[in-house]
């Protein structure tokens, strides 16, 4: 079953945020340029066009997994990096018209969400630039060409092997463009300019080589930090468990836990296990309809959709597992249920308690319940042989 798509509250204000950063960037070049009350209504209109266009391709590029491969990604980052590329673009336009290093915002930009979106948002900020403090052509010129030529740049930047080399170009580019569209503006050449141009390509490359890595990395790994989070104790629903029931905070750090390690011992994702085994029964503890319950907050609070699906998956009940992850956090707390039931039969050995692994995942896996999951046999009896050697389950 594929979650319903929903308006999020993070995500919306995250939008809110690029929507006011980008107003409060055109105001200030504006104010700085002592536009006339005209200039300001056409400013105010091309912000408007800009950010419906931007709006739309972000929620597009969400949609089809373009940015963070995650249609749950909250824009939070985004929102956060586009602030600070406002923030630059007002502090370069402080600098010599054609060297201003406008490669930078479409590189950071690229680096958490994509290299169209990054372009997107880099021309505005040209065209602001342009029509404020520039007034050249040729230097709406040169800032297009190196916003077009760092977005293509930064799409292959996410191939560590060609970092090095792009980071050479990025440094040539940056040095020599704003060289040559200055000489064809003024058809002078000025050495202090050549120093200009060195600066500029030295700042470009150093954002190439180390930010765009540091940025681009975590975004990478966005929603395996997310699901990592989201089991930390001091996250919101973490707390609400304890409070409502410790007995069940207990039941499922320990199914949490022992996914996790399961699920690195066979291969599988070992986060999306962490956070499966631990809110794999969020529904029982909000109430019937659990399944739809359970969905519903998942939704409400961003959950990544892999994990809102092993939540609509909950026992095979509406739906069979269709993951790997999804049948190894049923297969544990299945045996952990069981298992904590024996606890109150003293009598119970540790031979019967590995009879009770092996037989209930026999019967599990004969049942067809992990048909469409696609774990393979050799993976059900690693599975099977590590559940019954782990230790918290004696």
């Amino acid at each position: 079953m594929k979650p319903k798509e929903t308006i999020n509250l993070y995500r919306v204000l995250s939008l809110l945020t690029i929507v006011l950063t980008t107003f409060a960037l055109a105001a200030m070049l504006s104010v700085r340029s002592h536009l006339y009350p005209d200039e300001w209504l056409c400013m105010l209109f091309l912000t408007l066009l800009y950010l419906m266009i931007s709006i739309f391709e972000l929620e597009y590029e969400r949609r089809k997994k373009g940015i963070s491969a995650n249609t749950k990604t909250t824009f939070i980052r985004l929102a956060a990096v586009y602030t600070a590329c406002c923030l630059l673009t007002f502090g370069v336009s402080l600098l010599p018209e054609f060297y201003r290093p406008v490669m930078i915002p479409v590189i950071m930009l690229s680096a958490v969400s994509n290299s169209m979106v990054a372009m997107t948002m880099g021309l505005f900020f040209d065209l602001l630039l342009a029509l404020t403090v520039g007034g050249s052509f040729y230097a709406l010129a040169g800032y297009m060409t190196l916003t077009v030529l760092g977005a293509v740049l930064s799409h292959a930047l996410r191939e560590k092997t060609f970092r090095i080399y792009l980071t050479l170009l990025t440094f040539c580019t940056g040095m020599l463009l704003p060289e040559l569209f200055d000489y064809l503006s003024s058809k002078e050449i000025n050495p202090q300019t050549f120093l200009y141009g060195i600066s500029c390509g030295v700042v470009s490359a150093f954002f190439t080589q180390l930010v765009f890595s540091w940025l681009a990395k975590s975004a990478d790994n966005e929603i395996d930090n997310h699901l990592l989070d989201m089991v930390a104790e001091d996250y919101s629903e973490v707390k609400a468990l304890k409070d409502f029931s410790m007995a069940e905070y207990e039941h499922a750090h320990k199914v949490s836990d022992i996914a996790c390690r399961c699920a690195s011992h066979v291969g599988y994702r070992a986060s999306l296990c962490l956070a499966g085994g631990f809110y794999y029964r969020m529904g029982r503890w909000i109430g019937e309809p659990y399944i739809k319950n359970a969905v519903d907050k998942a939704e409400s609070l961003c959950f990544p959709e892999d994990l809102t699906l092993i939540l609509s998956e909950y026992y095979g009940e509406e739906h069979l597992p269709s993951s790997p992850e999804s049948a190894l956090v049923h297969m544990v707390d299945a045996i952990v249920i069981r298992l904590e039931a024996m606890e109150k039969d003293v009598g119970k050995s540790a031979w019967n308690r590995d009879m009770v692994i092996y037989q209930a995942l026999n019967e599990f896996s004969a049942s067809g319940i992990y048909d469409e999951s696609g774990v393979s046999m050799n993976q059900f009896l690693k599975i099977r042989e590590f559940l019954a050697e782990e230790e918290l389950l004696q």
